[in-house]
């Protein structure tokens, strides 16, 4: 080890010593505002010293007056660049395993028994939330000869990792007449103990539907790499309309056409031994018909005339007709009268 590392381990183990004188001092001093403990840190204009205590007011004095004594008393004793106290009150002091020892040996020192003093100090701590609680008084308790008892409460971790973490410890002692009395006590802070099973809750999500298979994909054909064709330039060639053939529309031929001749009904002679009268409408009937019968033989035995003049034997017809109606009135006329 060099020389300097050397006086850097000693300069160091010489702070802490320092630390250590002002804390016994600051003790003895406050014991009376129920000291809890000091914080020391260095600054570039001095050292600041914050002091722990129950009573804050005790341990300023009357305006300022024991906190001044106190700090020149300090700066006198310990090599500390410009020392300054402050002074701060602790908000839960049946937490603090220093103040409550401290209480535990003033009540024995008072003269209480220490069962009474260790049953008193315990249940208080509890009551403030504490998990745990272990007070330990060792000394001429009963007799000349020095004995030792334990008094427990609630869960205080032993060993591993949670001791050192959760676990506060102080000791102090007390002078009697029988001898000197050492109390200590351990307190098991209930924020910093670890719980022993942690459930935690996660929401369980809906397993993924199964993807379907994905369909193999053809191999792809590689193209073949494409060639510049030469530019031709071929004279445009002019526009030719094409007209779709139209049909020919041949002339309408005049067809003859037959009429299918009727057949012939025998004629009936009329007999001459018995005559018979006919009566009107009967007359007008048969005339009509073989005016008929007339017109067919006609259109039989000349077709062409019949198809080249239709319009002439339809106004033959209806020139013929009024006829028939006016032979059928005559007859109607003839029958009234001779009735």
């Amino acid at each position: 080890m060099s020389a300097s590392e050397k006086s850097a381990v000693k300069s160091i183990l010489a702070m802490h010593r320092t630390y250590a004188e002002i804390d016994e001092y600051l003790e003895k001093e406050l014991r009376e505002a129920g000291y809890a403990g000091v914080d020391i840190q260095k600054n570039p204009i001095g050292s600041r010293i914050t002091v722990y205590v129950t009573r804050p007011g005790l341990a300023i004095g009357r305006r300022g007056t024991g906190i001044k004594d106190l700090t020149e008393r300090v700066a006198a004793k310990f090599p500390l660049p410009n020392p300054q106290i402050a002074v701060s009150e602790v908000e839960q002091p049946e937490l603090n395993p220093r103040i409550m020892a401290a209480r535990t040996a003033q009540i024995v020192a008072r003269g209480t028994a220490f069962r009474r003093a260790a049953t008193w100090t315990m249940n208080s701590i509890m009551a403030a939330g504490a998990s745990g609680v272990e007070i330990g008084v060792a000394g001429k308790l009963r007799s000349d000869r020095s004995h030792s008892e334990k008094y427990r409460m609630g869960v205080v971790p032993k060993s591993g990792e949670a001791s050192k973490r959760v676990v506060r410890e102080a000791t102090t002692d007390v002078l009697l007449k029988l001898g000197l009395y050492g109390i200590q006590v351990k307190i098991a802070l209930k924020d910093l103990v670890p719980p022993m099973v942690e459930y935690v809750e996660q929401a369980v999500e809906a397993p993924p539907a199964p993807e379907a298979p994905a369909a193999p994909q053809a191999p792809q054909a590689t193209e073949a790499p494409t060639v510049a064709e030469p530019a031709v330039v071929a004279a445009e060639a002019p526009a030719v309309k094409t007209e779709a053939p139209q049909e020919e529309v041949k002339p309408a031929l005049h067809t003859k056409t037959r009429r299918r001749q009727p057949k012939a009904e025998p004629k009936t002679e009329p007999v001459e031994d018995q005559p018979v009268e006919a009566k009107p409408e009967e007359a007008a009937t048969v005339q009509t018909e073989v005016k008929a019968e007339e017109k067919e033989e006609a259109a039989v035995e000349a077709p062409e005339e019949a198809t080249v003049a239709p319009a002439e034997a339809a106004v033959a017809e209806k020139a013929e007709e009024p006829e028939a109606v006016e032979t059928v009135e005559q007859v109607a006329k003839s029958e009234s009268k001779e009735s």
